[in-house]
């Protein structure tokens, strides 16, 4: 896991991944400005449009990292199964839906909960869709006490890097380029970035039982 996590093709998804969450949280609160007092439209950008786009943000995070970690597919394999008939939208649905149960329970609704339970979620189905089925392989999917005590240290951390970031980084930005509101998008953003450990200690895990 770790010369997957210090690899330059990882820390190159990484820089992505940053940039794309950045312009993601920057539009989605662009979007809620404008539509402040639009309150049908509002309500559609907030509960709808910005939680598929972060769902689309964390398949796309799910299908740079998996052959990182199953080294034995290839990106081509992968556009194949996204191809297949039903497969990516029957998987926007599920990651959506569990979204929005996630924002109705106390303690998952926190971003620094949900984000990487839901990138979990989309590492399990692109191995239940790519390596159990065509395989028939038998692999538990719930992970063990092991993995899921590295999980939340991995969740712990990855808040406690956001809360810094979101109370030092946005400062600084406020204060560097004369602007105020960037807490929100720093937050938004690094909470979408940090779940990467997370999906990937998990994701190693379910490559260890093949």
């Amino acid at each position: 896991m770790l010369d997957i996590l210090f690899s330059l093709q990882f820390l190159g998804f990484s820089i992505a991944i940053v940039l794309l969450s950045t312009a993601l949280a920057y539009l989605c609160s662009l979007l809620h400005k404008h539509l402040l007092y639009i309150t049908s439209a509002e309500w559609l950008m907030e509960h709808v449009y910005c939680p598929v786009a972060r769902v689309l943000l964390l398949l796309l995070i799910a299908f740079m990292m998996f052959p990182l970690i199953v080294e034995s597919t290839s990106y081509a394999d992968l556009l194949n199964l996204f191809v297949e008939k039903d497969f990516l939208i029957n998987t926007i649905n599920i990651l959506f839906v569990a979204s929005l149960l996630f924002a109705f329970i106390p303690f998952f609704n926190h971003p620094a909960i949900a984000m990487p339970l839901l990138g979990c979620i989309a590492i399990g189905l692109l191995f239940f869709h790519q390596v159990i089925i065509p395989q028939n392989t038998d692999i538990q999917l719930f992970p063990s006490i092991g993995t899921s005590f590295r999980i939340v240290l991995l969740m712990i951390a990855g808040y406690l890097i956001c809360r810094w970031l979101s109370n030092h980084l946005a400062d600084w930005i406020d204060y560097r380029f004369n602007v105020t509101g960037s807490k929100s998008l720093v937050s938004d953003s690094s909470h979408l970035v940090f779940q990467m450990p997370v999906m990937l200690a998990y994701g190693h895990s379910l490559h260890l039982q093949t």
